[in-house]
């Protein structure tokens, strides 16, 4: 009787409080300041009154529980969104019965360590979870958000049956307080539930790093070590690995973020095809759509006016981005402006400034991973990179957070390069420097770039070759591309902008260094600096408004325009601050014109508009009026995924100019000027030789990207997301006209499948030193000491070979005999081969090549001797392997066979006639040799002897080897 006496007390108190509470008017509250909750529901009321009677227990449960205030007794208490109590290394969190079976949000981020500071995990792949209390635990269930139907309907119930949650973790109640189910945290966050999978995380010598709490959300740290990753010091001890000073103890601090859905009244938009947005995307079955059922929501923030009547409004909340007192004084103006130039968009449609920055004060402490901010972020590793890390509810597609990560090394790598190419002695700081940054010599950078990063070797099986391209900077430890996979999971919000910057800027170096001058400058030149970070600061931004890569965008200007500021600085170098730009370098006796682009596109207002317009009324109609002028010029779209299968010459990184053929031909004209003399733009006096082999590789590179760039014209076709009834829309399909073709045709075999543009001067390539750096950071033993030049050389020849002969692109010739205009007199297979064969064996077919003509005697006639050099031997070798494989077919795979049943598209099996052709021109070049050799007093050494006699005796065995077994 006492103790029902007491319950009812309690709860009247309670009731009287929860009254009083209500009836205060509430406060205005600083921006981000933890505040505890103050209303108390009536229903937990009533089952804290219930909970009371069973002495703490389980709503009425025989369930004893250990004493709650005995267990939490010395703890710090910290309210939010859960109340915790942390002692020692336990958090214990009450979950109150209201909070159960409710979903929310749950994030991971590397705030510190591994070289990854502010890297979200799983980004794309945000975690929906509810706690479930079921008998003595609470499992922490993760919803499957993929897989929907209209609630209450029987396909509701169908999917439900299919399609279920995932229980990830079970937690055993600690205590019950006032019906609020006591857990420790520390059973979840203690453990690798991020699936960092970096080894065992040991709890002995884990800890909470920082606890806080917020109204909607509770931040979480915790600096967790992992016992061994699988990697031992080996020989040359901690150096490089992954930023950890002994791989037995890797120690990172991740930050958890549980969130609050938000409230409702966001209102969701549908994605269009036509517009690249970051999406969230379910399969619903009740769709209605005859085309497709799943449902693709923009991400985007959650944006409205405060006078909706007005015709330019503030919003109600801005999207504001906190920039840490990290970023250095001298970049901050272009750091802001670059964020705030987007504000020209929002204004178009109406709201007045929507995005706002926010410098942090001297002394003022905020934690970037804090989803209530939104940050931008000045971090320190050696990759020089950016990024964004914005977060979405995966359920509405709101974005609830969008920060953007800067490397500082991004900035040091420019003014160690500039000063590494103009041969300056010291760095800013005055300190030597010679270490070698970034990808190092990647045969074609724009091909590495258009493939993708985070592996450690790019195969180009779809081409129809063997070549392996390294990817992975040399100094990355396994640990740091472990990581890298790992947290590259959602490849498709992956931006390697980086990469093609840190190589596009040795060339522009390059070319801005005077030559012969004996002292130079560390100070990379004021324009170019700043016009680069506002670029890239833009770029970022943009993703963390929604927008996702346009690659097209680049073609908006022809070479004509690129350097005429009146345009640029109007509508940008590029449709898009959204694509990959390389350096704008004006050709010779053009004046320079901007570096970078310097504002927004055309596209990017477009995309803004599509996205955070508001609409009254029909907004479906008026989406798609909105997308329906995807065909405008200055509109053109493709990101990714079109980069990697579409077979668009048009659509690469790091290329600019609406004839991506010409900026490849103009960039191989820059690239033979500054080899000229070279050693006096590089090098100066009392400097190390190894400048010189960074700067010819840097240029070696342009060749590689014009093999790249020029081939894919061939088989190309233009693609375009245009859909029908759009106002001059273009066919989804085009080939590239016949004549283009040709002309890129002609180039690869007189430019990069001859000989005559890799003639280097002796002088130079002796020149061409190592580092004498050994271990961490230097290249010493790493490789020969000698620049392999025939090795680089016939690695850019098989680049424009295998696109040339690789079973797609031949596919594609033919299929387009039947699908391009007539006019436009399509390229033939055969074409290909005859071009090839003539150009690759032009030495067979020169009637004068072997007689020497004396001019005073013309009627004295004197043997020239036959010889061909080492490039044109390895050529011609590479070609017949080529053909021999497409008559032979590829070796065969043990598993061949296992996958018959799977149809892919694309990259698949030659055409017959290919084959035929390939037999046709083994036989022609066998005759060549034969017809050569059997010349009358043939004057020719003994190499180019034995190699044409060694590729007659192949050709005979591959012709002789009769059809292959797999063919009829």
């Amino acid at each position: 009787m006492k103790r029902t006496l007491a319950t009812w007390a309690l709860l009247a108190t309670l009731l009287t409080t929860n009254h009083r509470l209500q009836a205060q008017e509430p406060k205005s509250e600083a921006k981000n300041s933890p505040q505890p909750e103050t209303k108390i529901e009536l229903q937990e009321l009533l089952t804290r009154a219930r909970a009371a009677n069973t002495g703490g227990g389980d709503g009425g449960s025989e369930r004893h529980y250990p004493d709650f205030n005995e267990m939490i007794k010395g703890s710090e208490k910290i309210d939010g969104l859960f109340t915790m109590h942390k002692k020692e290394d336990h958090l214990y969190a009450e979950i109150k019965p209201f909070q159960l079976d409710q979903p929310m949000l749950v994030l991971a981020t590397i705030a510190r360590g591994l070289g990854k500071t502010g890297e979200p995990i799983s980004n794309g792949d945000e975690m929906v979870i509810v706690f479930r209390k079921v008998n003595e635990h609470v499992q922490i269930v993760r919803r499957n958000i993929a897989y929907k139907a209209p609630f209450g309907t029987p396909l509701d119930k169908s999917v439900k049956q299919n399609y279920t949650d995932s229980v990830i973790m079970a937690l055993p109640i600690r205590s019950m307080n006032m019906g609020s189910a006591v857990v420790d945290f520390s059973d979840v966050f203690m453990t690798d539930f991020a699936q960092l999978g970096l080894g065992f995380l040991d709890r002995s010598r884990s800890s909470w790093f920082k606890v806080k709490g917020f109204p909607n959300n509770v931040e979480l740290e915790v600096e967790a070590t992992y016992a061994g990753g699988g990697m031992g010091h080996g020989m040359f001890g901690n150096a490089g690995n992954g930023g950890v000073a002994d791989p037995r103890g890797i120690t990172v601090v991740l930050h958890y973020s549980i969130i609050k859905t938000p409230d409702g009244g966001y209102h969701s938009r549908p994605a269009d095809d036509r517009v690249g947005h970051w999406l969230s995307t379910s399969k619903d079955f009740g769709s209605t759509d005859p085309d497709s059922n799943y449902v693709r929501l923009l991400n985007r923030w959650r944006l409205e006016k405060v006078d909706a009547h007005a015709k330019l409004s503030p919003p109600r909340k801005q999207i504001v981005w906190w920039i840490e007192d990290t970023v250095p004084f001298e970049y901050r103006p272009y750091v802001e402006a670059g964020i705030l130039e987007w504000n020209k968009a929002f204004e178009k449609i109406g709201y007045r400034n929507a995005i706002a920055v926010r410098w942090q004060n001297p002394g003022e402490e905020f934690d970037p991973e804090d989803t209530n901010y939104c940050t931008f972020r000045w971090v320190t590793s050696d990759a020089g990179y950016a990024r964004t890390c914005y977060r979405s509810n995966p359920l509405t597609g709101e974005i609830i957070d969008g920060d953007v990560i800067f490397d500082s090394s991004f900035i040091r790598h420019w003014k160690q390069e500039y000063a590494l190419l103009i041969g300056s002695r010291t760095t800013a700081t005055g300190e030597a420097e010679t270490a070698t940054f970034g990808l190092g010599e990647v045969i074609s950078p724009i091909m590495a770039s258009k493939h993708g990063f985070g592996a450690s070797t790019l195969t180009n099986l779809a081409r129809g070759g063997k070549e392996a391209i390294e990817l992975v900077p040399a100094d990355w430890s396994p640990l740091q591309s472990k990581l890298n996979r790992r947290l590259g999971r959602d490849t498709s919000r992956t931006c390697s902008l980086q990469f093609g910057m840190q190589a596009d800027f040795a060339l522009a170096a390059l070319a801005a260094a005077p030559p012969g001058k004996s002292a130079g400058s560390t100070d990379v030149p004021e324009e170019y600096m700043t016009q680069a970070l506002k670029s890239i600061v833009m770029h970022e931004v943009g993703h963390s408004i929604g927008l996702r890569h346009n690659f097209k965008a680049s073609t908006m200007l022809s070479a004509d325009q690129l350097n005429n500021t009146e345009i640029t600085r109007a509508k940008g170098l590029s449709g898009s601050v959204m694509d990959y730009l390389p350096v704008n370098i004006a050709p010779k006796g053009v004046k320079q014109g901007d570096y970078y682009t310097t504002t927004l596109g055309p596209y990017d207002y477009w995309a803004i508009e599509y996205a955070y317009k508001p609409i009254n009324g029909d907004e479906a109609g008026e989406l798609k009026k909105l997308a329906s002028r995807a065909p405008e010029a200055d509109l053109a779209f493709a990101t990714d995924e079109d980069a990697a299968i579409n077979n668009d010459p048009l659509v690469n990184r790091f290329d600019l100019g609406s004839d991506v053929c010409k900026f490849a031909k103009d960039r191989l004209v820059l690239a033979s000027e500054l080899l000229k003399d070279l050693d006096s733009r590089a090098v100066r006096d009392g400097e190390p030789w190894a400048r010189n082999r960074r700067a010819f590789a840097t240029l070696l590179g342009q060749w590689g990207n014009a093999s790249f760039l020029v081939s894919n014209y061939i088989g190309g076709q233009t693609i375009s997301r245009h859909h029908k009834g759009d106002k001059d829309a273009r066919d989804p399909i085009v080939p590239i006209p016949g004549d283009k073709q040709r002309e890129c045709l002609n180039f690869v075999v007189s430019q990069v499948l001859g000989d005559q543009a890799f003639q280097f001067s002796p002088a130079l390539l002796r020149k061409l030193a190592q580092e004498k750096w050994s271990g961490w950071g230097g290249e010493l033993g790493m490789g020969a000491v000698d620049y392999p030049v025939l090795e680089r050389v016939l690695g850019i020849q098989k680049i424009a070979l295998g696109q040339c002969l690789a079973a797609d692109t031949l596919s594609r010739i033919q299929n387009q005999e039947l699908s391009a205009d007539p006019a436009s007199k399509p390229l033939k297979m055969a074409e290909i081969f005859r071009s090839l064969t003539d150009g690759v064996w032009s030495e067979l077919v020169d009637e004068e090549c072997c007689v020497v003509v004396d001019k005073k005697d013309a009627k004295a006639a004197v043997p020239k001797p036959f010889e061909l050099s080492t490039i044109r031997r390895n050529l011609q070798r590479e070609y017949l392997r080529r053909l021999s494989t497409l008559v032979l077919g590829e070796k065969q795979s043990n598993m061949g066979g296992m996958f018959a049943f799977i149809s892919f598209d694309g990259g698949g099996s030659y055409p017959a006639d290919a084959k035929s052709l390939a037999r046709l021109h083994l036989r022609q070049i066998a005759q060549r040799i034969d017809a050569k050799l059997a010349t009358k007093d043939l004057a020719i050494d003994d190499t180019t002897r034995a190699h044409l006699e060694e590729a007659r005796h192949k050709i005979g065995k591959v012709l002789d080897a009769g059809l292959d077994s797999n063919e009829p």
